[in-house]
């Protein structure tokens, strides 16, 4: 829990004393309240608490967003959870909810569904709470009593607001960085206290306002305050709004209707031409957004206060707002032709049963365009996530007319998922543009005739199948990131793609038609991540890669037609990942590529060349080499003290293997499916932080010696194998437990 919770324990304690948990019935816990009142916060506090308990838990935050184009996600995570861990594929929504109502019936588990405001959300997850085994939990937070009445029997908790002390304790810690006011700030404090009325996310914005602030601004604050109904929870937050100056305001607006939820950088990166990241830093102080994992968030009554600024630009026109969000209105302002010069931006989620046309004019008057997203997120990660070489990822395209055009000399971000025209507008003004996605388009070349993209930092055309050209890159001078994953008919690449200085992604996944590789001539500097497995390409230059000092990806996996790999790849010192799986034409492989010394993660599933020796690759951390030939001297401890995963599954391993194995003293995960050995040596007893043995499917495996104690997963399912002596999983079992 964070530093700053107060009041957590006791109200804990008072949940806890509502529910039966020794009960053999299914228990269903309803924790209601006001937005901001801590609801979540007592979730997860009873949660962490009693988790261990259970066969298996999850905690879903945000059902009531996600619910919304992102239920695939959801059921994988509530699998996830169940399962322990385990991974699923889950193809569509149907399957995900037959595995849900099977696996809920065998197991005692732990479920929080946070931020749940219509019975619909829980449909497609847990649609009754019948479907769970006896002795199970489910937890619901909600603002909505009646809704925790109507799904069954319940205990009901009300969250209460904070009482006087723990009220002054929150807003001091927030205010003062302590539990008590300071003495001359006493008075003021409570008249805070008093307005706040308890409730923590009040508390804690106000908090921040005041941090640092003289008595005179405080008085002045307050006194702003009192011109504000104490039920308006909305208006309490708008103080901290308040206190930004235009351009800070404008990227609060930015992020509660576009960018919750998105990442730090790429809003800066978008937003470059204001001062972002300091920006972003003083709505982080004064509580208005949070940053975890480098992800934006904000809660969802500080959004709603955002949303409510933009409405009351003009309460009954959205086509004369700032910023459009609510499909309803785009629709509205859209096919009606009702945009105005007012408006920045538009965000609009599509699908299929969406009966949507955008006339010529649709965004005519809209001269101030700044960002547009026409996106289908949830389909789109769904099919790419799995998705198999050679079928194409396919999204709804709304129909565009020939002459459609779009306002664009302002514009900062366009992205239209199943753009469905051959080429950008032929008015079309790149000045000004930061980044370009167009997924699953019918671009075959992103324009015609001349046009300099100056300021486009990122071009995202994946799966766009039609795609056959790519523009030159002197048009692209400072381009940062280029995704053409999926374009299976583009053939080549720009041949002075090497010109592009700034360039630190090249994404060139599953572009089949690909048969090789520009040379590269000069320094490519900032170049990290190169991906291009599943391509045609045949080799790769030594003369390209010593120009590629800095990379620390790069991926050749399935490219079945790559017989050659230069000497110079192993001068790639800052190299982290790499990968050479399925190329199943590799003559060979580099003898010093044991000589990457920042590599941490090493694939080379499927080759039918010799393997080098690895034993120098002092920072591995991962290694795979399922399906090949695997001698002895490849795999020697000495050097490999970093190595947490081993991956041999079918390997056709050599005597002598697994002792070197069983030597890697940082070993946690080892795969050893398939292999047609009879024993198991007893060194793996001194493997200290093995926790998962994967024995599957060894035919000839027949017993194994005294397992490590910190042995948490053993899987020898399909193999005729006996444990030696009844003590060799009881020591494990013990240790899991203490």
């Amino acid at each position: 829990m964070g530093k700053n919770i107060v009041g957590v324990s006791l109200r804990l304690e008072k949940l806890k004393s509502l529910m039966n948990t020794e009960s053999n019935e299914v228990c269903v816990v309803g924790i209601y309240g006001i937005g901001g009142i801590g609801k979540t916060t007592i979730a997860k506090a009873i949660y962490n608490d009693i988790s261990y308990k259970f066969h298996g838990s999850c905690f879903l935050r945000n059902v009531r967003e996600r619910s919304q184009d992102d239920t695939l996600q959801l059921q994988q995570e509530l699998l996830h959870g169940i399962l322990r861990g385990k991974s699923l594929k889950v193809s569509n929504i149907d399957e995900g909810l037959n595995m849900i109502k099977k696996c809920l019936k065998s197991k005692k588990l732990l479920v929080v569904f946070d931020d749940v405001d219509n019975l619909k959300q829980l449909k497609y997850l847990v649609e009754e709470p019948e479907w769970f085994s006896t002795k199970s939990i489910v937890i619901i937070t909600t603002r909505d009593k009646h809704i925790l009445t109507q799904y069954g029997k319940h205990v009901l908790y009300e969250v209460e607001k904070l009482n006087d002390d723990e009220a002054i304790e929150l807003f001091s810690r927030w205010a003062f960085k302590q539990n008590i006011p300071q003495e001359t700030y006493g008075n003021l404090s409570y008249q805070v206290i008093e307005y706040a009325k308890g409730l923590p996310l009040a508390l804690e914005v106000l908090g921040s306002l005041f941090l640092g602030k003289k008595r005179s601004e405080w008085k002045s604050a307050l006194h702003k305050l009192e011109k504000i109904p104490h039920m308006e929870i909305q208006n309490v937050l708008k103080i901290s709004y308040d206190g930004l100056d235009d351009k800070e305001k404008e990227i609060f607006l930015d992020i509660a209707c576009f960018f919750k939820g998105e990442d730090k950088d790429f809003v800066s990166r978008l937003l470059h031409k204001v001062p972002t990241e300091c920006g972003i830093r003083v709505l982080h102080d004064k509580g208005l957004i949070t940053i975890s994992e480098n992800k934006l968030d904000m809660h969802n009554l500080i959004q709603q206060m955002g949303y409510e600024i933009v409405r009351q630009e003009c309460p009954k026109e959205p086509g004369k707002w700032s910023r459009l969000w609510d499909t309803e209105d785009v629709y509205r302002v859209v096919t009606k032709n009702m945009g105005t010069e007012a408006v920045e931006g538009i965000i609009l989620g599509i699908s299929a049963s969406d009966q949507i046309k955008f006339s010529a004019e649709a965004f005519k008057m809209m001269n101030r365009l700044r960002l547009l997203i026409v996106h289908q997120h949830a389909k789109y990660n769904s099919m790419v996530e799995h998705h198999f070489v050679g079928n194409q990822v396919q999204l709804y395209k709304i129909h565009l007319p020939a002459d459609f055009q779009i306002p664009s000399y302002e514009l900062i971000f366009l992205h239209w998922d199943g753009y469905s025209l051959e080429s950008l507008p032929s008015n079309f003004q790149a000045d000004n543009l930061v980044e370009l996605r167009l997924r699953c388009s019918n671009i075959k070349q992103l324009c015609k005739g001349d046009m300099i993209f100056n300021e486009l930092k990122v071009i995202d055309l994946s799966f766009s199948e039609h795609l056959i050209i790519i523009p030159d890159i002197t048009s692209v001078p400072n381009l940062e990131i280029l995704i053409l994953e999926g374009c299976t008919n583009l053939k080549s690449l720009p041949s002075k793609i090497y010109k592009l200085k700034g360039l630190r992604t090249l994404c060139c996944r599953e572009c089949l038609k690909l048969m090789s590789f520009p040379e590269i001539k000069e320094r490519m500097k900032n170049l990290r991540e190169l991906y291009l497995s599943d391509t045609a390409i045949k080799e790769l230059s030594s003369s390209s890669t010593k120009h590629l000092k800095g990379l620390t990806d790069l991926d050749l996996t399935g490219c079945r037609k790559l017989v050659h790999v230069p000497k110079s790849i192993c001068s790639l010192r800052s190299l982290k990942v790499l990968s050479f799986s399925y190329c199943r034409k590799l003559d060979k492989l580099p003898e010093d590529l044991d000589c990457l010394p920042c590599l941490e993660s090493l694939s080379m599933d499927c080759l039918r060349c010799e393997l080098p020796c690895l034993s120098s690759l002092s920072s591995l951390k991962e290694l795979s080499l399922d399906e090949s030939n695997i001698t002895p001297e490849v795999i020697l401890s000495d050097g490999l003290s970093l190595l947490k995963s081993l991956s041999l599954n079918y390997s056709r391993m050599k005597q002598g293997i697994l002792d070197n194995i069983f030597c890697l003293s940082s070993l946690e995960k080892l795969e050893l499916r398939g292999n047609n050995f009879s024993s198991i040596p007893a060194s793996i007893s001194k493997l200290p932080r093995l926790r998962s043995l994967n024995l599957s499917h060894c035919k000839r495996l027949l017993q194994i010696p005294e397992l490590p104690s910190s042995l948490r997963v053993l899987d020898t399912h399909n193999s005729p194998v006996t444990l030696s002596g009844p003590w060799s999983l009881l020591k494990c079992f013990k240790s899991a437990i203490q």
